[in-house]
């Protein structure tokens, strides 16, 4: 039996992106270290391309919840026009 840590699988799901509420707070901690004037520049071009990825990744699972909230809407709908 092959095992999931053997395949690869184990490893994609700890790397699996942050939720919503994680990326906001490692965007404050990004944000903070970016203001700190002892910061190099270098590190907060990287900090700041760190936080891009974060906000894309936010958005697109807030992008996500809106449609499902929408589906649901809709459903809803559906169910009261059948009343």
């Amino acid at each position: 039996m092959v095992r999931k840590a053997e395949t690869g699988e184990g490893k994609k799901k700890k790397e699996e992106a942050p939720g919503i509420e994680e990326s906001f707070r490692r965007l404050d901690e990004l944000l903070e270290r970016m203001e700190d004037e002892e910061t190099p520049l270098e590190e907060a071009f990287s900090l700041y391309e760190q936080g891009l990825g974060l906000i894309k990744n936010a958005g697109a699972q807030i992008d996500r919840i809106e449609q499902k909230l929408s589906l649901l809407g809709e459903e809803d709908q559906e169910d009261t026009d059948d009343e």
